[in-house]
């Protein structure tokens, strides 16, 4: 009864429990399940179609057998059918009901799979889809390009186009770029007209759309019962009355027909066509102003200057077909027959009319958002300028690849051109590089140098070296410096400068840092003026304190200067100081090589005392509280093992020298350890497989080359020699398990971490922060989850480190400081 619905928290008025039984089973339009013509000629319906077939079939069979009288039986078997069809068509993947298979064996892809999952329509389809006007190629570095800047291919760029709508002032640009049409950069691919129609620009069309129409009605092309009337049968072959252009210029040129003969046609001089536009002769000189050649750049100059006036009688245009014959009005006065520019944004009576769409090619300065997979953090897509140059790959900055995670061993990213003015304006504001050289996650810069640019500023200004004048004066060229010089330095009759005088060039002032570098040397940085050795901790990716200091005091232009300027630089000095490293870099003195392999021989016997100490059983051998015998023998060879390896990289590190390549990139930061040197001239150590020695493999022992229940060094996996040196075939399968744990475990990570992140994002997008005083955490019911962001109301992205500010740099400003 109505007056019960409301215990079961229904409206009476609303709904009604029975609605919830479907009566009458809803049969999608075929639009939903569409048939498909195969090459063979048969027809294959779409799954939906084969389950309403079913559906059908079960029915009229279940209804024939209950009015023929069957048996009780077998009326309820195809009851029972039906229930199953039913059933799978809206869910095939129901527990506990095996799923209906198409006649090859592959289950039905029915209502609920459309919809759900990765594949299904909202993820697919609506939350994320395929796009037009974006690109994907291979990326390379480019030292030379901005922070802000991508290099996108020739050939991209006339593929991907923007739209423009032509005004009175970009008319003549726009106007140039259609005639070039869509094969020269920068050209146009459509135009789109007031009408909404969109006109594909062609070899043949260009003319016309960058041109005039005269609208002299006996102006006209001819045909083939009336001959063409007009004065230009030379310009009626290249662009038909009643279209004409001011200042083309046309060229005879040669075609084989068909038979293979030469014949003689009219084509369009298009360099000599584009300089008349612009105003200029084949020189690059202006034009004078009543040459006809150039009547339309003199027309648009007067457009722009005097509005609202009536064009001087030079700049007047006629119809070269017809010549604009002059027609007598009712009041006798003589007139010239209409003309109309296409382009023009002024009907005939001068009214304002909106100007037509052109989508032209890409040109240097648009913006684009730059992405590549997978997308962890906002900085995974950026807005870059772009900057067209020859070449089939897209091109950045070195410095933008840790925010990309990228490098260039075959990486590929997407690049998508932004279609409206207003998406421009917002993406240029928001999302452009210099705008994320700070990130959220810890208020440190994530764009900075790496590698080549840690080590050229390590070289640059590691133990105040005195570079020369004409080795400075070509790093300061390739920065694009045009400031002072720093002060001279005369040494040994040779006149130079000092390498922190000139990373000093490029220092702005106003700020002052003093911390310990990575090599244990105090850096100063006041007034802009830098000593000390620069390594990965000043201008270091995601731990320089010099990149991080500039952005918070000088801003993100500055900022983007700074790190343009100081990719330029240190690469330049590596190139000219010149830095390679080889195989050689980790040769050892014959004397290293014997000791180190004393000391691995001295580990291997020290496992086998402590062998000897636990016996057969373990009974007599000294536990660690919690640990078994054999767990506490198992830590213990572990630390002898360790100590071993520990003692021969020493040994390896103290016969490779500090001018050593190899040694300069493990101290400077800028890529490798000075474990990972020791592992190629020391000695690899003992591989671990979840955090112990190698234990399975054959019957009570790792391989078939070592006795039963031996516990030794070597035959557990110690591997006593360098990757220099080569590894024996035993330890080289031993290393290889330990690899590949290593592989699996990152792969298992990869997945785990991406599924937990999207857990995370799914639980958290409502959340937002409320311009409320406080900046509370709220969600999309307007509930507060938290009453101030963060608990401190810091946006880490502008802070000091996580920080609100620089308590020292305040200090400095108030007191007098030095910065």
């Amino acid at each position: 009864p109505d007056e019960h619905l409301i215990f079961l928290g229904m409206d009476k008025d609303a709904a009604r429990p029975e609605w919830t039984i479907m009566k009458v089973l809803p049969v999608p339009p075929i639009t939903v399940r569409p048939s498909i013509t195969l090459d063979s000629g048969d027809r294959s319906e779409d799954d939906l179609t084969h389950k309403l077939v079913d559906v059908l079939r079960i029915n009229q069979r279940l209804r024939e057998n209950r009015d023929a009288g069957a048996p009780q039986l077998i009326v309820e078997d195809l009851w029972e059918l039906l229930q199953y069809h039913c059933t799978t068509y809206f869910d095939n993947q129901t527990s506990g009901i095996p799923p209906a298979r198409h006649r090859s064996g592959r289950p039905l892809k029915t209502l609920a799979q459309r919809l759900k999952g990765k594949e299904g329509r909202f993820r697919s389809n609506l939350s994320g889809k395929r796009v037009n006007f974006c690109a994907r190629t291979v990326i390379s570095p480019d030292p030379n390009l901005g922070i802000n800047e991508v290099g996108i291919p020739v050939q991209t760029a006339k593929e991907l186009t923007v739209p423009i709508r032509v005004t009175s002032r970009n008319r003549e640009q726009l106007r140039q770029m259609i005639l070039r049409g869509p094969d020269v950069h920068p050209g146009v691919n459509y135009i789109i007209r007031g009408d909404r129609f969109r006109v594909r620009i062609t070899d043949r069309t260009k003319y016309i759309w960058a041109g005039f129409r005269c609208l002299n009605p006996q102006c006209h092309s001819g045909s083939e019962d009336e001959p063409y009337p007009g004065y230009r049968p030379d310009l009626n072959e290249v662009l038909p009355a009643p279209n004409f252009l001011p200042g083309l210029v046309l060229k005879q040129q040669k075609r084989r027909n068909s038979f293979g003969e030469l014949e003689e046609e009219w084509g369009v001089d298009l360099d000599s066509t584009l300089s008349n536009l612009r105003g200029e002769d084949e020189r690059g000189l202006p034009l004078p102003e009543d040459d006809p050649r150039a009547a339309i750049h003199y027309r648009w100059k007067w457009e722009m200057e005097n509005p609202n006036e009536y064009l001087p009688e030079h700049l007047e245009v006629t119809c070269p077909h017809c010549g604009s014959p002059e027609i007598e009005d009712e009041y006798g006065n003589a007139i010239g027959t209409d003309i109309e520019d296409r382009l023009s944004t002024h009907d005939l009576d001068g009214n304002p009319r909106p100007g037509v769409v052109v989508e032209r090619h890409l040109i240097d300065g648009d913006v684009a958002l730059f992405n590549r997979q997978p997308s962890l953090h906002r900085m995974s897509m950026m807005v870059h300028e772009v900057r067209v140059m020859p070449g089939k790959t897209f091109r950045f900055n070195l410095a933008d690849c840790t925010p990309y995670n990228a490098d260039f061993d075959g990486d590929e990213m997407n690049l998508h051109v932004i279609q409206s003015e207003e998406a421009r304006a917002e993406a240029k504001i928001l999302m452009r590089v210099q705008e994320h050289i700070i990130t959220p996650r810890y208020g440190g810069s994530v764009i900075g140098g790496i590698h080549d640019h840690i080590s050229g500023a390590y070289l640059l200004t590691h133990g105040d070296r005195i570079l020369p004048k004409n080795l400075v004066l070509q790093v300061l060229g390739d920065t694009n410096w045009d400031g002072e010089l720093p002060p001279e330095i005369e040494e040994d009759g040779i006149i130079g400068y000092r390498g922190s005088d000139v990373l000093s060039l490029i220092v702005p002032e106003g700020f002052k840092l003093d911390y310990m570098s990575r090599i244990g040397d105090q850096v100063n940085v006041t007034k802009g003026n830098v000593s000390g050795t620069i390594d990965k901790r000043g201008i270091g990716a995601e731990d320089g304190r010099l990149l991080d200091a500039v952005v918070h005091t000088h801003g993100p232009e500055a900022g983007a200067e700074f790190l343009d300027r100081m990719t330029r630089m240190t690469i330049s000095i590596c190139t000219s100081l010149g830095f390679t490293t080889g195989i050689d870099d980790e040769d050892l003195p014959p004397e290293a090589k014997e000791e180190i392999s004393m000391i691995n021989q001295r580990g291997s016997d020290a496992v086998d005392v402590e062998l000897e100490k636990f016996g057969k059983d373990g009974r007599r051998y000294e536990t660690r509280p919690g640990r078994t015998p054999l767990e506490t023998l198992e830590e213990n060879i572990l630390m002898i093992l360790d100590e071993a390896k520990t003692e021969s990289g020493n040994v390896a590190k103290s016969f490779l020298g500090s001018d050593n390549a190899a040694v300069m990139m493990a101290t400077s930061g800028a890529r490798g350890s000075m474990d990972n040197l020791a592992m190629m001239a020391g000695s690899i150590g003992q591989p671990k497989v979840r955090g112990k020695r190698l234990e399975r493999g054959y019957q009570d022992r790792v391989l078939a080359h070592f006795p039963r229940n031996s516990k030794g060094a070597q035959e557990k996996g110690f591997v006593g020699s360098s990757f220099k040196r080569g590894l024996e075939p035993t330890e080289f399968f031993m290393l290889s398990v330990s690899g590949r744990e290593s592989l699996v475990d990152t792969a298992v990570r990869t997945a785990k971490s991406g599924y937990m992140q999207r857990r995370l994002i799914n639980a958290m997008d409502d959340l937002k922060v409320v311009n409320d005083g406080m900046g509370s955490v709220r969600n999309t019911a307007n509930r507060i989850i938290q009453f101030e962001y963060g608990e401190d109301g810091v946006d880490p992205a502008r802070s000091r480190g996580g920080k609100p500010f620089d308590v020292s740099m305040v200090l400095d400003d108030a007191l007098g400081g030095e910065n």
